[in-house]
């Protein structure tokens, strides 16, 4: 009875304005006399009047409609291409739309829905990775910093995937209906979908965040050829990890005392001697350090010469394909995150400009 009240209304020519300005008894009479001879009660009364207040509003938008659908296909059609062109182009204001929109947006639409929970957790958030970007950005840089950096956000993308984990397990609970009477609840429901986006936001933001803080980092190291002159400033010496400006061996004094200057030749030796990894152009880095940059910070290039990265070698256990796997999620989440919002919000401005709001 609901559906057919809602969606087999018949509109006999009253204006949106008119239907307002009907007290209920009125308003009931009026849609009672749209469907004779049905009962209707209170709730299937509003949804009619809702419904033919609508037709009212949008009787004689057909061509306002129309240019509205093909001007939504046009953007989502361009959209994949124009976001390609800008991020090969300009990666640099494409990184800081991408990061500020995935920063802002969701806070600020969970603090217009009291998400306080939500806040709170970002809050903290980006406190934490506000002080790791202001170590990744001084110059000079400190000897320790580039690897703390590195195992921070290595630690934060562990932690994240196993959220994201706990709560797609919990979301395939509820599916099956495993335990009834507590995995059909909402509650649950709701609790194991909170989780799981906790899980891909806060991961997403690290990914983007260490992209920032590994550009800094090798900028200021000197190492790096990803810079304006597409040049490193500095030679890389065979037994230097041009990632976090270590020794790949053991040996040296093991002091934090002195700081890293771009034009500075001296680096700090390692305490121990760690697992490297050979790229197939030739340049030597810490196993952990080549994995980070290629893995966590979506580099595919060589930091040295930015020749391509064959990343086999990062898929040779279950560990390595399920974070692959991860890394692809966290790039859907950006758009419904980011780039879904800002289409959106580019729509309506399109709209507003050509007068089809």
């Amino acid at each position: 009875m609901d559906r057919v009240v809602v969606a087999g209304s018949v509109s006999n020519g009253a204006s949106a304005a008119n239907i307002a300005a009907m007290d209920e008894t009125q308003q009931a009479a009026y849609i009672s006399a749209l469907y004779p001879g049905r009962s209707l009660d209170a709730d299937d009364i509003r949804r009619a009047v809702q419904r033919e207040q609508y037709n009212a509003e949008h009787k004689g938008h057909e061509g306002k409609h129309l240019a509205m659908f093909l001007i939504f296909i046009f953007v989502l059609a361009m959209l994949p291409a124009t976001v390609k062109h800008w991020r090969q182009r300009y990666p640099t204001s494409y990184r800081l739309v991408s990061v500020g929109s995935i920063c802002l947006i969701p806070p600020y639409f969970a603090l217009g829905n009291e998400y306080y929970r939500f806040v709170t957790l970002w809050i903290g958030y980006a406190v934490a990775n506000t002080y790791v970007l202001y170590l990744a950005t001084r110059k000079p840089l400190y000897p320790r910093t580039p690897r703390r950096v590195y195992q921070w956000f290595s630690l934060i993308n562990k932690v994240s995937y196993a959220v994201s984990v706990v709560g797609f397990v919990l979301f395939l609970l509820c599916f099956f209906n495993v335990a009834p009477g507590l995995t059909n609840t909402e509650s649950f429901v709701e609790t194991s979908m909170v989780i799981m986006f906790y899980g891909l936001y806060f991961g997403l933001m690290s990914r983007d965040l260490v992209v920032l803080c590994s550009d800094r980092i090798t900028a200021t190291l000197g190492y790096s050829s990803s810079n304006k002159t597409g040049l490193p400033t500095k030679h890389l010496a065979h037994n230097v990890c041009g990632i976090c400006g270590d020794q790949l061996a053991q040996g040296g004094s093991n002091t934090d005392s002195g700081l890293l200057h771009a034009g500075a030749e001296a680096v700090r030796p390692t305490a121990l001697a760690e697992p490297t990894h050979e790229l197939d152009c030739g340049h030597v880095f810490h196993a952990t350090c080549i994995r980070g940059w290629c893995v966590i910070g979506k580099k595919e290039t060589c930091p040295f010469c930015s020749e391509k990265v064959d990343l086999t070698p990062f898929k040779q256990n279950p560990w390595d394909r399920q974070e692959l796997v991860y890394i692809s999620a966290l790039e859907y989440m950006r758009f419904f995150i980011s780039w879904q919002p800002l289409t959106l919000l580019l729509m309506a401005g399109i709209f507003w400009i050509l007068g089809l709001d």
